[in-house]
């Protein structure tokens, strides 16, 4: 059987692919699940490729990726396969450095790492340029998530701060006196 053939006869559920698209931000993967759903209208190949703005042969790859995987298989990220550059010893050390020490340990003149920090200190440390995107995902990998620091005053408690101020006064004092 042909792929056009194939993928007419794959039943399509326009409730389920409302919820990939919505579910689902990425322009890229939204890309895919228009083509499909044009397809699924009865558009050409070449009509949809125009539309959306991809060749035919890379439409032809979405095609098969829905009819391997479905909607599913058609809204997966992009992986790509490129070996690490930093070796299982170089990321255990990443590892260790991001949980117990500050980038100024290293001459920064910052107390939390950022990915363009850590970027830096790879360079310096292991010699290896790392895109910020990619230090990210060797977070990721290393089982380590990366959060931004933000305010959070709606679970403050009152009474704590003000044993801390007058804790930090207190020490302040003794300290100058």
């Amino acid at each position: 059987m042909n792929r056009t053939q194939a993928f007419l006869d794959k039943p399509f559920d326009a409730d389920e692919w409302q919820k990939f698209y919505y579910r689902n931000q990425q322009h890229y993967i939204r890309q895919r699940l228009t083509a499909i759903k044009l397809l699924n209208e009865g558009h050409s190949r070449t009509q949809v490729s125009e539309q959306v703005g991809c060749s035919y042969d890379t439409l032809t790859r979405w095609m098969d990726k829905y009819l391997d995987g479905g909607l599913q298989g058609l809204v997966q990220s992009i992986r790509h396969q490129k070996p690490s550059r930093l070796s299982p010893e170089e990321q255990q050390q990443l590892k260790e450095m991001v949980l117990t020490q500050r980038p100024t340990d290293y001459g920064i003149d910052r107390n939390m790492w950022t990915g363009a920090i850590l970027a830096v200190v790879i360079e310096q440390r292991f010699e290896v340029q790392l895109k910020d995107s990619r230090i990210y995902e060797l977070l990721s990998e290393l089982g380590l998530s990366y959060q931004r620091a933000h305010r959070d005053y709606a679970n403050a408690d009152l009474n704590a701060q003000k044993e801390w101020v007058a804790a930090v006064k207190k020490t302040a004092i003794t300290t100058i006196g």
